[in-house]
């Protein structure tokens, strides 16, 4: 299903590709300031670069001249389980934000995983206000995807959150042997 709708966006494999790169020389540094593992950075960097492919890129390969701004607003709402499960584009956004919303629930200190679950909630809402102000990227903006992309996070976040004392722990075993 992913698949079909990935076939439409002629930009997604090749700009994930590049979204490696950075993911691969920031991880460090992206780790050390969540006081978690390198891994953890890499993963959240990985995801946003999924994020900024799969949302904020043109759909075809040129940018649209007459778009208009648009913002659609009526029927915003949580989607049901049923709906998560069944409906095509909404699994692409699931498997689009929850990269981040997991990977901002392994942070390592309360406080840093609290800040970057912040984050990581805002994103869906900056990508729609990126869609408003940029008409020409053909992406229009939609409350609908706002929460599609916040329920995300928050399957991620209820993942990492679930794994991250089993990750940890691993982690700690790992440095004693080490040492």
């Amino acid at each position: 299903m992913i698949s079909a709708v990935l076939g439409a966006m002629p930009m997604f494999w090749p700009g994930l590709l590049l979204s490696l790169a950075p993911a691969a020389l920031l991880n460090r540094p992206v780790g050390r300031w969540l006081q978690a593992h390198w891994a953890v950075g890499f993963v959240l960097l990985l995801g946003l670069g999924g994020v900024v492919v799969a949302t904020l890129l043109p759909e075809a390969f040129r940018l649209s001249e007459d778009a208009v701004r648009h913002c659609t607003v009526a029927g915003g709402r949580p989607r049901s389980p049923y709906e998560l499960l069944h409906v095509r584009h909404i699994e692409l956004k699931l498997a689009t934000y929850a990269p981040v919303g997991f990977a901002a629930a392994l942070a390592g200190t309360r406080r840093r995983a609290a800040i970057a679950l912040l984050a990581a909630a805002a994103l869906p809402f900056a990508v729609s206000a990126v869609h408003y102000a940029l008409p020409a990227i053909g992406r229009s903006c939609d409350v609908q995807d706002v929460w599609d992309g916040v329920q995300g996070v928050v399957l991620g976040a209820a993942v990492g959150l679930l794994v991250g004392p089993v990750v940890r722990a691993v982690a700690r075993q790992s440095w004693r042997r080490a040492a």
